[in-house]
C-alpha cells in the first residue's frame, strides 16, 4: 500500500519512531511486522520492521539507523510517500496472563515486545543493550523494567539472561538477537516460551524461503508466514 509519513521522532541518536498512514483496515496482532521499500542502492530488498504500535489509520515502527536501507528510510520527511506491505506475519492469538509472563527484549527487539505490552505497562520485563544507547527509548515508553547493558553504563551491568532468576513466571515472550533467544531458552527450564524472531528477508510473504529457521525435529518454519512468533523452546539456534 502507499503510505504517507505522518511523523518522525528521533528518540535517541540514530533511533527513530516513524509513523505512517494506513489505508488497510486489517486487524494487526502482536508480533506482526511490515516491510518498507526504500531508495538505497546498497540493498534493493524491502526492509522488515516490527509493528511498534498501530491504530485504525496509523502504524508506527522503530528504526535504528545502521546501513544504507535504514538510512534512506530515516531520511524521509513528513508528507513523503512510501510503499509498505502491512501487516505481515501469522496472527498471534494465544492468551497470555500478564501477571505470569516475563517479557525480555534486546536492543531494537523492544519494538517487537512493545506490540504485546502496549495495552498495559504493568509488566515483568528485562531489557538489555550493549552500550546503554536505548535508555531514552525506555524513558519514552515509560516502562518499569530491569534495564541492563553489557557496558554497565546504566546501573545494571550484564546480559538480560543474568536477571531471569529475579522473577517468578510461567511464560516468556522474548525478542532480540539470536544469541539472546538461545540464552533465554537455556535459562528457563522448559517453561512456555514465545520467541519473536527477526531474520533477514527477501520477500516477507513466504515465496523465497530466505528466513527459514530449524526446529528440533528437523523441520523448518518460515519466520515471515509461520512466525514471526515461534516456539522458542523448539528452535535450533546454531
Amino acid at each position: 500500500m502507499s503510505a504517507t509519513l505522518l511523523d518522525k521522532k528521533e528518540i535517541s541518536e540514530n533511533i527513530f519512531l516513524m509513523t505512517f498512514s494506513r489505508s488497510d483496515k486489517s486487524l494487526i496482532y502482536p508480533g506482526q511486522f511490515l516491510s518498507i521499500l526504500h531508495s538505497s542502492k546498497e540493498k534493493i530488498l524491502r526492509r522488515p520492521f516490527s509493528i511498534f504500535s498501530c491504530s485504525e489509520d496509523k502504524v508506527s515502527v522503530l528504526v535504528k539507523r545502521i546501513g544504507g536501507g535504514t538510512t534512506a528510510i530515516t531520511q524521509m520527511q513528513a508528507g513523503e510517500s512510501a510503499d509498505i506491505l502491512c501487516p505481515l506475519g501469522k496472527p498471534f492469538e494465544e492468551k497470555i496472563d500478564f501477571t505470569r509472563t516475563l517479557f525480555i527484549a534486546g536492543g531494537i527487539g523492544i519494538a517487537g515486545i512493545n506490540s504485546f505490552i502496549r495495552e498495559t505497562k504493568q509488566i515483568k520485563m528485562i531489557f538489555g543493550d550493549r552500550e546503554g544507547e536505548f535508555g531514552k527509548v525506555i524513558d519514552f515508553l515509560g516502562i518499569e523494567c530491569i534495564y541492563a547493558s553489557e557496558s554497565g553504563l546504566n546501573k545494571r551491568k550484564g546480559r538480560v539472561t543474568d536477571f531471569i532468576g529475579e522473577f517468578d513466571f510461567d511464560t516468556v515472550v522474548a525478542c532480540g538477537p539470536k544469541q539472546m533467544l538461545r540464552g533465554v531458552k537455556e535459562r528457563i527450564n522448559g517453561k512456555r516460551y514465545f520467541a519473536v524472531c527477526e531474520e533477514i528477508m527477501a520477500c516477507g510473504v513466504g515465496l523465497c524461503n530466505g528466513c527459514m529457521v530449524k526446529y528440533d525435529d528437523n523441520t523448518f518454519r518460515k519466520v515471515c508466514t509461520d512466525g514471526p512468533v515461534l516456539d522458542g523452546n523448539r528452535i535450533v539456534y546454531d
